[in-house]
């Protein structure tokens, strides 16, 4: 009989070293692309950050490493979302190196303008192509003021999108508390970013307990026949967190009538965990405020969560994300 070398490995481990990023944020026409670029500031780990225009006025002025042209011209699509889709094709080979062992893509569009509402479906298409595990559309629905023709037009779009994206998050200009143009636009920005910013941390930051992409997946994929995901934040004091959480439901858009319509949640808490945990107390409260949430859920509701540590935050303030989607 054979004795075993107790110096020998029982398995041979191999150091893995990822050539590329895993995942990426492809931002589609001049909207979109300044959204990506204001994202640079979170340092998002193992990402890249990609913008195609067709404004080559546009994409000079963007500090991005990687922007490409969409067309040979650089004069704009004019807002003609044929003509961005036809020169969009020819984008398709630089596109198959971008995706190509991409686990997980957001892809940012602002509807209403010809190149993106003329890019995403082929851009999202060839996602499925080459197999990404995990692709995720943040797109703003245009004002009224724009008209109604190009906001139905928005609408549809989003409807067929549906059909190929594993998740999609709208924000309605319509529904932005803004008094101009500008403080609508800048809101607007601002919200798509946070909400990419946020969901992507789910995935590529380090949870204090146990989940990970298998759990966004499931909660992307499962429980739910649609593919639109709402997303609120609360940030603050544990009992101003406590008192607003009592009621859930008046942070939820109207297509959700009453909690039963919730099918799937995910919790995010993030605090400083080395200020935090020398004081137990408001961590044992807010997993307390958590407990109370989840009473608070439908028995068929779907729920998930994660804890993350922020070095940066201030002692005693805590800040939860929540994801749903709707029956």
């Amino acid at each position: 009989m054979e004795e075993n070398d107790s110096t020998k490995p029982v398995f041979d481990f191999f150091d893995f070293q990822p050539k590329t990023c895993s995942f990426s944020i492809i931002g589609i026409g001049g909207g979109a692309g300044r959204i990506v670029e204001k994202m640079q500031k979170y340092e998002l780990p193992d990402t890249n950050l990609y913008v195609f225009g067709m404004n080559k006025k546009e994409m000079r002025e963007l500090s991005l490493a990687h922007k490409y042209l969409i067309g040979t011209d650089g004069l704009g699509s004019g807002k003609d979302r044929r003509l961005a889709e036809a020169e969009c094709k020819k984008s398709l080979p630089c596109l198959k190196q971008i995706l190509a062992d991409k686990l997980v893509s957001i892809f940012i569009v602002c509807l209403g303008g010809g190149t993106g509402e003329g890019c995403i479906k082929h851009f999202l298409q060839k996602a499925v192509d080459l197999k990404v595990k995990v692709k995720l559309v943040v797109a703003t629905l245009p004002h009224s003021s724009e008209g109604m023709e190009k906001r139905r037009n928005a609408v549809k779009l989003l409807g067929e999108l549906e059909k190929i994206a594993d998740g999609i998050f709208v924000v309605d200009y319509d529904a932005l508390p803004c008094h101009t143009l500008s403080e609508l636009f800048e809101e607007a920005n601002k919200r798509v970013a946070n909400i990419a910013n946020s969901f992507f941390s789910l995935i590529i930051k380090h949870s204090l307990i146990c989940f990970d992409l298998n759990d966004v997946r499931s909660f992307l994929g499962y429980h739910s026949c649609t593919k639109f995901i709402d997303y609120f934040t609360l940030s603050g004091s544990v009992d101003y967190l406590k008192a607003e959480l009592k009621n859930i439901r008046k942070f939820l858009p109207a297509k959700y009538v009453s909690l039963e319509d919730v099918s799937n949640l995910i919790f995010a808490l993030y605090y400083n965990r080395k200020v935090d945990d020398d004081d137990n107390d408001p961590v044992r409260e807010l997993l307390n405020v958590f407990h109370d949430c989840i009473e608070m859920k439908q028995e068929s509701t779907q729920i998930k969560w994660t804890m993350f540590d922020v070095p940066t935050m201030p002692t005693g303030i805590f800040r939860i994300d929540i994801f749903t989607k709707c029956n």
